[in-house]
């Protein structure tokens, strides 16, 4: 230890800003993969297989490694952690919301008071199957799920200090939410939207995802399920599993822990998958992710239901999610992270 200098402990600050970048743009690159899969699926359907669906896991799955590490390797403080959600989701959401409401008046997704409050008290995803709905707004039940998972597991972070006992949390608590999915579904024969909108049968993909990082953090995740090529397999086997003809349990019995294992088994410093979601086009698209992400199902709406061609519904979206990002999203963001 006395043969360290303090140089050698602490890296330069080029050296922890250079990998930061790094890092961040290889998440962004995430989050722009899983976006463009959602606009593919919804603007450009693939016959055979649903995309959208499959974008939507994505983002879970690599939301419960965000959480993870954020929550129980760094142990960021949850009252900071909590004003950095807010600042990120809210502004954005409030305006869309807003607009919408105005814009769409007396169009066939014609917004309804009640749903627009559900969507803006993150309840959508259960007040969409009990009470009402509106078309343009159907997004947001994926957007509750994450907000439901991120107090879900500040409480488990605050409540419980020992990763030994937050792994097999962790790990029942997904289990549990699958198993209901699977019931719901089969047994009660419940659609699609009355079982998985649910935060108690799709918290699973994050709670599984969140569960694989921390086996990796401890040094307990098996040899055979590291590196690049295992995250190839598992993701390719995922998107396999994901096919039509598949029962659409069995998409989140076995493939969602398959594309949690392949977000979790990619190093950040993999130079092949790294360059790639690291690539200004995959970066630039994740840090429009979440506007992107808000504007495109009303457009999507009339593509679906009244058969207008996706290409200027398209460039709509991007129109819209740009001036979300850059006009309320990112000034939004770092004035309440600044001032707050």
């Amino acid at each position: 230890m006395s043969e360290i200098t303090a140089t050698q402990m602490v890296p330069s600050r080029s050296v922890v800003d250079r990998s930061a970048r790094t890092r961040l743009a290889y998440l962004d690159g995430w989050r722009g993969l899983s976006i463009a899969l959602v606009l593919i699926g919804h603007f450009f359907p693939v016959p055979g297989i649903n995309l959208g669906v499959l974008g939507v896991e994505f983002f879970f799955v690599l939301s419960g490694r965000l959480m993870a590490e954020i929550l129980f390797i760094e142990r960021y403080p949850l009252k900071k952690f909590f004003k950095r959600r807010f600042s990120r989701i809210y502004p954005a959401l409030l305006v869309f919301v807003i607009i919408a409401i105005i814009a769409l008046s007396g169009t066939f997704i014609a917004f309804k008071w009640k749903a627009a409050l559900t969507a803006l008290t993150f309840t959508y995803n259960y007040a969409g199957i009990l009470v009402t709905r509106a078309g343009a707004l159907d997004h947001i039940w994926s957007l509750c799920v994450e907000e439901h998972a991120y107090i879900i597991l500040a409480l488990i972070s605050a409540l419980v200090s020992s990763r030994n006992r937050v792994i097999p949390l962790l790990l029942t608590l997904a289990l549990f939410a699958m198993a209901n999915g699977a019931v719901s579904y089969w047994v009660f024969k419940l659609d699609y939207e009355a079982t998985y909108w649910r935060t108690d049968v799709h918290i699973a993909s994050i709670l599984l995802s969140a569960s694989i990082c921390l086996l990796k953090a401890e040094g307990r995740l098996p040899a055979l399920l590291k590196g690049p090529y295992v995250a190839l397999a598992a993701a390719a086997a995922a998107v396999l599993l994901f096919m039509d003809p598949v029962p659409t349990p069995i998409h989140y019995l076995l493939a969602v822990p398959l594309l949690a294992l392949a977000v979790n088994a990619l190093d950040f410093s993999t130079p092949i998958f790294s360059s790639l979601l690291s690539s200004w086009p995959m970066a630039t698209l994740g840090l429009w992710s979440y506007s992107l992400y808000l504007w495109q199902q009303p457009f999507y709406k009339f593509v679906y239901d009244q058969g207008i061609s996706p290409w200027p519904m398209l460039a709509g979206v991007f129109a819209c999610a740009l001036c979300s990002y850059y006009l309320i999203e990112r000034p939004a963001r770092e004035w309440l992270n600044r001032n707050w």
